[in-house]
């Protein structure tokens, strides 16, 4: 499959902009009096490396201020400078330029990190599991930008400072901070779908925002105000739009020189019309011929791109509150760290889908798709806390760099989905395949509406001791930490359901400065994750006992600067092997849980993250991954994991005019086709321009997304329909510095 990727080559997008900012010192001279005599200072010329690429400091894969130069980890930082040069209106849109990262359905609720699933709830707001999303289908969206200073992504395991469900890796979302100097900008951006099959700038979303900060109480209290407003943002499927408000307040107290603590309170609600996950795809021409896994397994072509599949009565609510307490105090040579946040998220979601439920008897090649109601209600609350104290002393001949903590989450579910009988729905909420506004459709049954919610409640603590041990140009990092999870479900029919489970961890790693540019390093880490207990209880099998999911991750590699620092580069390769993992399977006609006790699922490859300085005005960033993922036994063994394309490349170039305030940036993201099943997901490329102009009050850009329009199938998201990607997309925006 790798050598059909220049071929069908799907990008990723990757990362945004890279350029270099010189200072130059002029000498200065001093005069006494006038029969002083004039002294020359020598020139003394500065140098060092600039904080981007490997050289940027960030805590996520080790919770110890460390460049990414020094951490023996694959981790690639993303700037909000990045971010706004993409568009990216959420992290999934970043995820786009990081091949390591790939999506598989709306509906899924996950991401693909090194051919292994991460849940939504596993994205991290601060450092703490923040997902705002909630289980009721409207909700499932990774975190929006508005409020972003960074986005970290670490590839690989790491249950030793995070806990459970750390498998292929994670995304750490770091939100903007109060700062000292002063400033207030205002924002008008606006997302226009350009496409002849999605009707020309008929479908539009606009956004206004605020970003404001500065001095509150003197330099003793700091503020910082995020807001954004989306009224009416349409998507571009007819019938779909997304109503949003979004606000983020912080706080900073300086007490002393040495404390500082920062509440934050962020509120979002989001109210959607048309389909929340299940009914948003599209439909291609082997699924209308019949020919899908019959003759082909290609989906082919999209057709009717611009419909939407539900009913006008779709609809979803989201609503979501965080509270967060950050605290920091500095010691001689010790420094204490306390992250606290309570997540309160309330969903709700109505939909009319096509299903694949053997009842309604819908088959591959109708022309015509039966459709049922469902209705999902739920709410989610956190409670999270990540304390620790890091340290810097000296043993002899040794330097120790110390870190000891504690990270909880409590996290209850409430959660309530009931379907439309088959019987009630057949005949009654009909849709045309070639034409979707032929439909029919009824009221959602009150029924639906009515009905007792599962709780479940899951109580996860984990306790962590890490040491990097320096000797000359080695550091010899060890970790240590004991998690325990504790499950509980009640279900619908107040029957119960619980499970405990515990374990210790440990990874250990080296890193050998080479020279002065670059570093060497190998690591070895650990994941565990216990199964999840509403998992479990809705389709664990009677008599069938489960162990959690285990995982080795293994890295070699090096991080470099070359040629006076005009190239930055990191080069991993890595290998991780699963063990006990579990899928679905249908026995005896109902969808069950599977497990493969034992070593069950391996993923090898390299990636490649690159920043490249070509002359002052011209830079790129380059990201290149190679997955190898598959099972290890059973009947899918050899086969390559779904959503997992074995290369992934992306590429972002900027060029920045010497006499004029303008840039330019040219972004391609590719993928190699993937598998979704028993079926094939294309390869593809596609391209992003943009254009900024940048005054000292005004910044001006129009980024066009997927600039040539490139249609295609990116997953399946409800097993009748598929789920395409966007359409090409102009996005404007207009930022104004008071």
């Amino acid at each position: 499959m790798s050598n059909q990727f220049f071929k069908k080559s799907k990008p990723i997008t990757h990362l945004a902009i890279g350029s270099a900012l010189i200072t130059a010192l002029s000498p200065a001279s001093f005069a006494a009096d006038a029969d002083s005599e004039v002294t020359k200072l020598d020139v003394v010329t500065v140098t060092g490396q600039s904080e981007q690429g490997i050289n940027a400091v960030d805590n996520t894969a080790t919770k110890m201020n460390l460049s990414l130069k020094d951490t023996g980890r694959s981790v690639v930082k993303v700037t909000k400078e990045q971010i706004e040069d993409m568009s990216a209106e959420d992290v999934k849109d970043i995820a786009e330029y990081a091949t390591s990262i790939n999506t598989s359905s709306s509906a899924d609720r996950n991401v693909i990190i090194r051919g292994i699933s991460t849940n939504l709830d596993n994205f991290m707001v601060n450092g703490l599991r923040s997902l705002q999303g909630g289980e009721a289908g409207s909700g499932s969206r990774s975190p929006s930008t508005y409020n972003v200073e960074s986005v970290t992504i670490l590839n690989g395991s790491d249950a030793i400072l995070y806990g459970s469900g750390v498998g292929g890796g994670m995304v750490n979302v770091i939100t903007k901070k109060p700062q000292e100097e002063s400033e207030t900008t205002l924002g008008l951006k606006t997302r226009s779908y350009v496409s002849g099959d999605t009707a020309n700038f008929k479908r539009n979303q606009v956004s206004v925002s605020i970003d404001s900060t500065g001095e509150l109480v003197g330099d003793k209290v700091l503020y910082r105000v995020n807001a954004e407003l989306t009224p009416d943002g349409e998507e571009y499927q007819e019938g779909r739009s997304t109503d949003e408000q979004a606000l983020d307040v912080s706080l900073t107290f300086k007490i002393g020189d040495n404390t500082r603590i920062t509440p934050r309170f962020e509120y979002i609600n989001r109210e959607t019309t048309g389909g929340s996950s299940y009914g948003d795809g599209v439909y291609t021409t082997n699924l209308a011929n019949g020919t899908l896994g019959d003759t082909t397994d290609s989906f082919g072509s999209i057709i009717n791109r611009s419909f939407y599949y539900g009913s006008p009565l779709d609809k979803g609510a989201n609503k979501s509150t965080t509270f967060e307490l950050s605290a920091e105090h500095k010691l001689q040579n010790w420094t204490l760290n306390a992250t606290a946040a309570a997540v309160n998220t309330k969903s709700s979601a109505q939909d009319l889908y096509a299903s694949n439920s053997s009842g309604l008897g819908n088959a591959i090649g109708d022309s015509t798709l039966e459709r049922k109601w469902v209705y999902a209600q739920g709410e989610d609350q956190y409670f999270l806390l990540d304390t620790n104290a890091e340290g810097k002393f000296e043993t002899g001949i040794f330097k120790h760099h110390l870190l000891t903590g504690v990270n909880v989450r409590n996290k209850k579910v409430k959660f309530m989905r009931n379907f439309q009988d088959n019987e009630d729905a057949i005949g009654n909420n009909t849709i045309n395949v070639y034409d979707p506004d032929d439909q029919i459709y009824t009221q959602i049954p009150d029924s639906l509406k009515d009905g007792n919610y599962s709780t479940t409640i899951d109580n996860e603590i984990n306790l962590y001791l890490k040491d990097r041990i320096s000797l000359g140009d080695f550091t010899l990092a060890l970790g240590l930490g004991y998690t325990r999870f504790k499950g509980e479900e009640t279900s619908s029919d107040d029957s119960d359901y619980d499970q405990s489970t515990s374990n210790f961890i440990y990874d250990a790693g080296v890193v050998y400065k080479l020279t002065q540019d670059v570093n060497l390093f190998a690591s070895y880490s650990q994941a565990y994750e216990p199964i999840d207990t509403s998992t479990l209880v809705q389709y664990g099998q009677d008599g069938v006992s489960y162990d959690p999911e285990e995982s080795d991750n293994y890295e070699l590699g090096f991080k470099g600067d070359f040629f006076d620092d005009k190239l930055s580069t990191s080069v991993t390769l890595f290998y991780i092997n699963t063990k006990n993992q579990t899928e679905y399977e249908t026995i005896d006609g109902d969808r069950a849980l599977v497990q493969r006790s034992g070593e069950a699922f391996r993923s090898t490859g390299v990636e490649v993250n690159a920043l490249v300085h070509l002359t002052d005005q011209i830079s790129s960033r380059i990201s290149y991954a190679y997955t190898d993922a598959s099972d290890t036994s059973g009947d899918d063994k050899g086969v390559q994991a779904d959503y997992t394309p074995y290369n992934s490349l992306s590429i972002w170039n900027s060029y920045k005019m010497d006499s004029e305030p303008v840039r330019f940036a040219l972004g391609m993201r590719a993928e190699s086709g993937s598998n979704d099943g028993d079926y094939k997901v294309p390869g593809y490329a596609e391209f992003d321009f943009g254009t900024y102009y940048e005054l000292e009050n005004w910044d001006i850009s129009l980024v066009v997304r997927n600039m040539f329009d490139k249609s295609r199938v990116a997953s399946t998201p409800n097993w009748v329909l598929a789920e395409g990607n966007d359409p090409r997309s102009l996005n404007l925006n207009f930022k104004y510095r008071l």
